[in-house]
């Protein structure tokens, strides 16, 4: 058996972090996860638990496929809970394939920094045991250097989803951004059209009252205001 830990630390806050995890595959650091599916899901006193099948291609080498089996596709079960209240998110995950053979443990805590509130801290710890077939301890640091580099390739993924989902984030706040002016500048072209328009409309009602009240002295009333079209000039219609 042998046991490999690490510690890592993002430069973003838990809740970044903790949202990125669930969409994080496929990415293009690490391609040996092939697809992932949920298995169950429910929230239990405010702490969301999850299960699910992760599907993976271990690309081993032609002489270990020989002595546990050639499979291409892989497969383990992932535990998970994230508790928002107390913000913190944990992963256990255990091999389903080759388990007569090999097994491989993993526990993965996420935390905000205990002295950067606005980073993550993530720990991580596996163990590997390999038995039934030779060279077991040479087997085992194999899988132990496979482990640490698919983690370095799934920090360089994390840090790519949350790259990525922050800029979405971005374009989003800004088309939003860019909806809100349009709505504005609609606004004002309304309040300002209106702003002409009843002035106008009060202008033209005053001007037919005062009409109005002169027909009245001189003995006539009309009900309506006379209208001229443009191409009518009372004076050559006299002539």
């Amino acid at each position: 058996m042998k046991i490999w830990t690490s510690e890592h630390v993002f430069n973003y806050n838990w809740e970044s972090v903790s949202g990125g995890q669930w969409q994080k595959y496929p990415n293009p650091h690490n391609q040996a996860v092939i697809g992932t599916d949920v298995v169950d899901r429910r929230v239990v006193d405010g702490v969301l638990h999850s299960s699910r099948i992760i599907s993976s291609d271990w690309r081993l080498a032609e002489w270990v496929q020989k002595l546990i089996g050639a499979n291409k596709v892989c497969y383990a079960h992932e535990y998970s809970t994230v508790d928002p209240k107390n913000r913190v998110m944990t992963m256990q995950s255990k091999n389903l394939s080759f388990c007569n053979f090999v097994t491989m443990e993993e526990n993965m805590t996420y935390r905000p920094h205990p002295e950067e509130s606005d980073k993550t801290l993530m720990r991580q710890e596996t163990i590997v045991t390999v038995q039934g077939v030779p060279l077991t301890s040479y087997m085992e640091s194999i899988i132990v250097n496979t482990v640490s580099n698919n983690s370095n390739k799934g920090k360089a993924a994390m840090e790519w989803i949350v790259d990525k989902l922050g800029e979405e984030c971005s374009a989003l706040s800004i088309s939003s951004s860019l909806e809100r002016v349009k709505n504005e500048i609609l606004d004002l072209k309304s309040n300002v059209a209106e702003s002409l328009i009843q002035p106008a409309k009060q202008s033209i009602e005053d001007l037919q009252d005062r009409i109005q009240g002169d027909l009245k002295q001189l003995g006539t009333s009309i009900s309506k205001p006379v209208m001229l079209k443009a191409e009518e000039n009372p004076s050559s219609k006299s002539l």
